[in-house]
């Protein structure tokens, strides 16, 4: 059984400052495939101990995707964060039936599937409204070659000549 992987932590400071906290990324994949293995589980082939194996692995992932979720923000967000704090304060106690065991790993599973496509959301929604580098064009001339092959600097364009002296009138 795997356990949850968020990355590795920041290496401790030498030199007396702070180490950087910046947050780990998440292991999507990992968490997609552990969600798969979940769903899969047989109800009349899969033991109480490796339902509750996926049951714990489950919770972890699905606790560290909704704190992510919320903290992207919006509407939907704080709904799945919902959700997620609902279902995992429910969990199936210790005696209770295999069947009830099995159906809370399979609901653990689908809510940390939508939650990692809601932070792939998130992440591809950030990535769009980081400015563009490209090359600004001004709307009297054509897009061309301009940003890979741009003029000198000292040779004047048409639009931006300079206007004539009196002598060259």
């Amino acid at each position: 059984m795997t356990d949850i992987t968020a990355g590795r932590l920041p290496a401790p400071a030498t030199d007396g400052t702070a180490p950087d906290v910046t947050k780990p990324p998440l292991d999507t994949e990992e968490a997609e495939r552990s969600a798969d293995e979940a769903l899969g589980l047989k109800l009349g082939t899969t033991t109480r101990t490796e339902i509750d194996d996926y049951t714990r692995l489950m919770r972890g992932q699905v606790a560290l995707f909704a704190s992510v979720v919320r903290e992207g923000g919006g509407v939907d967000a704080q709904g799945s964060w919902l959700e997620a704090d609902q279902l995992l304060g429910r969990g199936p106690a210790d005696d209770c039936l295999v069947f009830a065991a099995w159906s809370y790993v399979r609901d653990l599973a689908r809510l940390l599937r939508r939650l990692v496509a809601e932070h792939g959301e998130q992440l591809a929604s950030r990535a769009q409204a980081l400015p563009d580098d490209s090359c600004p064009v001004t709307p009297k001339e054509p897009a061309g070659d301009r940003c890979t092959d741009p003029a000198p600097p000292c040779v004047s364009t048409p639009e931006h000549a300079p206007a004539p002296v009196a002598s060259e009138r």
